[in-house]
Order: C-alpha cells, then structure tokens, then sequence
C-alpha cells in the first residue's frame, strides 16, 4: 500500500515546535546522503533560495527546474517534493502564520498571485545575478540574529523576512499595470476569489457561483482573473478539484464512488469524464501509473 502524505509541523533541530526557522540547502543534502524527500506537505510556509542547483521540484504533481537564482514558494498544505541531481547552494526559509501576525506582515504580502498558491501553478522566481545577492544579504542578516541572544530577535528576523517578500513581490513582472489603484483591487478580489476556492471548491463548481459570492458578474471575474493571472476563473476552480483529486487518488485508498461524492459531482461517472478530460487517464489508471513511478 502506498504511504499515505505526511504534514510536517515546524522544529528546531531540538525537536520542539518554533515559527521561524533558516536552513542550509547543503546541508539538508548531506544530511539525507543526496537523497530526495518522498512527497509531503507542511502546515507552515516555505521559500527556497536556490544559488545553485540542479534537479526538479515538484509542486502538486507539477514539475519545476531547480535552478540557480531563483526563488520558490510552497504554500502550507501543497504537496512538494525536491529532487536536487548535486549538493544545491542555498538556503530554506521556513515560518508559520503566527510568526506572520506576531511580526505584523498583512495577508495580502503572502497572498501575492504569484508568489504562494495554495494550488494550481506555482512556477519558481527567476532572480537576475546582481539582484540575487540582495536576497543573500538578507540572508546574512538573518543568520547574524540566530546567532545572537538578545530581546527582540524574532522581530528583527520579521522585519528582514518582511524585506525578502517586498523585493519578491517587486521582482514579479508577469502583472504590468501603471495603476496603483486597479492592481490592488484587482488584487484583492482576485485573492479572496481564491480563498472562496479553497472554502468551496468541495461544494460549488461553476463560476456563477463565486461571482454571486464576489458581488460580480461572471463574466467580470473570468476577465478579471485572467488579466491578473493569465488563466480565467474557471481553470482555477477546475485546477483546485484536479489536485485535490491526484492527491487523494495517490496517497490513501479511497474508492473511485467515494471520491467522487468527497468532491462534489452527483455521479461517479461524471467525476470519472471530469478527471479523464483534464489529466488524460482515468483515475484508476492515474492511481496505478502514479504509485509505480
């Protein structure tokens, strides 16, 4: 039988829970003698430096590079895994959603559209060489309070992990609009369109749905998403069901019957026609192809 995912809490090398830790890539590596991680999920956020690299990281069921100069973002609760090909240079920054309110950093600096999905693509930031040192100094910093035992350490770390995810979000470039004003509306609704999904995506699936929701109209919201994202509403509901579908077809045995129902279609064979259409295999067929791989 297949393992079923695991979800890591945040520790320290003590084994007692913490909400803010820094790691070496290198030495993870070595730790695990430059074998990869099996698949998991965390319920704390996660953001990978890369320096150097070579490998993939797969973030639900979607294959990345693992490249140089660049940065990834894994959202509590997505399904990750990092398959390094040599010892990586870099570094793992890891925190939790209390160590973001304790620090006073905003939801919506975390929530970018493009830098933490909780599903769908989550494709890692290419950093150019001379503004990836930026991020190393921030890093330097951060190692520099770790070392230290003084009052308002973890504030200071705040502060600098709020400064990494201001550059991040600078560094986005996919999303160009001279409007201050319609980026954060448009921003905004966009998110909480997204944290309908995550709420709903068991119960609705049209995007009626969260348009009546939203106080829009359809057809607003599909335009609205795909000026923001570069796909509409509709492939983000269809998205949200697909993973959630793989995730539960690969690590637990539910039947297809009970899947199906789990997810909201009033037939089996309807979430069978869904599934096939989106991802090309049955869920049988993906369940047994997934787990001999």
């Amino acid at each position: 039988m297949h393992d079923e995912i695991k979800t890591y809490e945040l520790t320290a090398g003590t084994g007692t829970t913490t909400d803010f830790i820094l790691k070496n890539m290198a030495e993870l590596y070595e730790a695990s003698g430059g074998s990869p991680d099996k698949p998991h999920r965390h319920n704390y956020y996660t953001i990978l430096l890369v320096k150097h690299g070579k490998g993939k990281h797969i973030i639900d069921f979607k294959e990345y590079e693992l490249a140089g100069n660049s940065l990834h973002f894994i959202h509590p609760g997505q399904v990750h895994q990092v398959i390094a090909a040599e010892k990586p240079e870099g570094w793992v920054i890891n925190f939790t959603r209390l160590f973001l309110v304790a620090n006073q950093i905003p939801d919506q600096m975390v929530g970018d559209v493009y830098l933490f999905n909780k599903h769908s693509e989550s494709p890692p930031l290419p950093i150019q060489e001379n503004q990836f040192d930026q991020y190393l100094d921030i890093i330097r910093q951060i190692r520099h309070y770790e070392g230290l035992e003084m009052d308002y350490k973890r504030e200071a770390q705040g502060a600098l992990l709020k400064l990494l995810l201001i550059q991040s979000n600078n560094h986005c470039t996919r999303y160009k609009n001279e409007n201050p004003q319609t980026i954060e509306t448009g921003n905004q609704l966009v998110r909480h369109f997204k944290e309908l999904i995550e709420k709903h995506y068991q119960q609705y699936h049209k995007v009626t749905d969260y348009a009546e929701m939203l106080a829009v109209t359809s057809d607003y919201l599909n335009k609205l998403v795909k000026t923001v994202t570069g796909k509409s509403a509709k492939e983000y509901i269809l998205d949200r069901i697909l993973i959630e579908a793989k995730r539960v077809l690969l690590f637990t045995e539910l039947t297809n019957k009970e899947l199906s129902y789990t997810l909201g279609f009033e037939e089996p064979a309807h979430f069978s026609n869904f599934f096939k259409r989106y991802s090309g295999l049955s869920p049988l067929d993906f369940r047994n192809s997934a787990r001999q791989s």
